[in-house]
């Protein structure tokens, strides 16, 4: 058999025009707000001091409109939201079965003493107990919209 170059190029063109569609795949291309994407898989590039009130809730949750679910249920439009809604989370008996929806007043409620607020919830935040502190994070998470 016979080495010919013309053949390789057209094999090595192949291979590359392979890796490109397989790379196209599996982005999403749906970039939404201040998310980037890493080998097709979404993450939040807001740095701590960009999360502003919600740097410490994004430890757990996520805060963006996409990306992978953290290790607590998405904080984007929980305001007005129901309880207990995220389908994949496996929510606390207490959590799953309270009814209503996120107002200001039952996020408040809760960041303030999430214990007292909803007993046997599993939420393991400390209390916030500066109003100040809990309006500011209120008021953050209603522009997550």
């Amino acid at each position: 058999m016979r080495f010919s170059p013309q053949l390789a190029t057209l094999g090595a063109a192949a291979l590359i025009l392979a890796v490109i569609t397989w790379a196209l795949a599996t982005e999403s291309g749906d970039h939404h707000g201040n998310v980037g994407t890493v080998d097709g898989l979404r993450y939040s590039t807001l740095i701590p001091s960009e999360q502003g009130p919600l740097a410490p809730c994004a430890v757990c949750h996520r805060i963006d409109a996409v990306g992978p679910e953290s290790s607590a249920p998405a904080l984007w439009g929980i305001d007005g939201a129901d309880k207990a809604s995220s389908s994949w989370f496996g929510y606390s008996p207490a959590l799953a079965g309270s009814a209503g929806s996120w107002s200001a007043a039952e996020i408040d409620a809760y960041l303030a003493d999430p214990v007292g607020y909803l007993p046997g919830t599993s939420k393991t935040l400390s209390q916030v107990r500066d109003a100040d502190e809990r309006r500011r994070i209120i008021d953050a998470l209603q522009k997550l919209k």
